[in-house]
């Protein structure tokens, strides 16, 4: 079976700190489906060489496990790791009971903005950190997987919620902020029940752009038309 994923987790996250990424963090934000692998974004240290060898290390550490690169999967090692990580941004690790994608620079994102994105997160049960829902749409990114499709789908329904829970009484800073991130029809006319007028007048600036892209929930907000629930 080989070693448990989640004891060689517990040894990186005892000196690291490590973001969870694909289907695992999907799920760990509500949603029901399954996963052949793990994915986590292992923070990026002060270089690929320093991450190279911190990671080789942890594997010999466990001595069954092995270190495998892009294209195909192919097994590499020493100098060769440097390479490999500096060119796919990800390696595999394989030996555990689950494969393990570890990432230092994910889909989208430079390895510089890991901080960032552990400090938009939650503490997870294992000691990794869960990525906001934004971040982890933003992974999955232009990925063209009907998986991802789905996953996305989820993902904005929950920042929705938590936007609709939030926008009603947010300052004018924290609305920037979060329409910054993530923004439509829905959210916006949320945010225009928030009594702040720059709230309000930043949401009508932001349905105005949709409703001039061809939006016709935003054009009906602005014309004060009821629009229908939407799912």
């Amino acid at each position: 079976m080989g070693t448990p994923t989640d004891q060689f987790l517990s040894q990186i996250t005892s000196s690291k700190r490590v973001v969870i990424l694909g289907g695992l963090a999907v799920i760990a934000h509500g949603l029901s489906r399954s996963t052949d692998d793990a994915d986590i974004w292992l923070e990026p240290m002060s270089d690929a060489k320093e991450w190279c060898d911190y990671l080789e290390s942890m594997c010999n550490a466990f001595g069954e496990l092995t270190i495998h690169r892009l294209p195909r999967w192919t097994p590499v090692s020493g100098d060769a790791l440097v390479d490999a990580i500096e060119e796919t941004g990800v390696l595999r690790i394989k030996g555990l009971d689950c494969p393990l994608d570890i990432f230092r620079k994910p889909n989208e994102f430079e390895a510089s903005q890991f901080d960032e994105v552990y400090d938009r997160g939650t503490e997870h049960r294992d000691g990794t950190t869960l990525p906001h829902p934004i971040d982890l749409i933003v992974t999955k990114s232009f990925t063209n997987r009907d998986k991802d499709y789905m996953d996305v789908a989820h993902l904005e329904s929950v920042t929705r919620t938590d936007y609709l829970s939030k926008l009603p009484t947010a300052t004018f800073e924290e609305a920037s902020f979060m329409l910054g991130r993530y923004a439509e029809w829905r959210v916006l006319q949320c945010a225009l029940t928030n009594p702040s007028p720059e709230v309000q007048e930043l949401a009508t600036g932001l349905l105005k752009e949709f409703a001039e892209a061809g939006d016709p929930f935003s054009k009906d907000i602005l014309e004060g038309k009821e629009v229908p629930p939407q799912p």
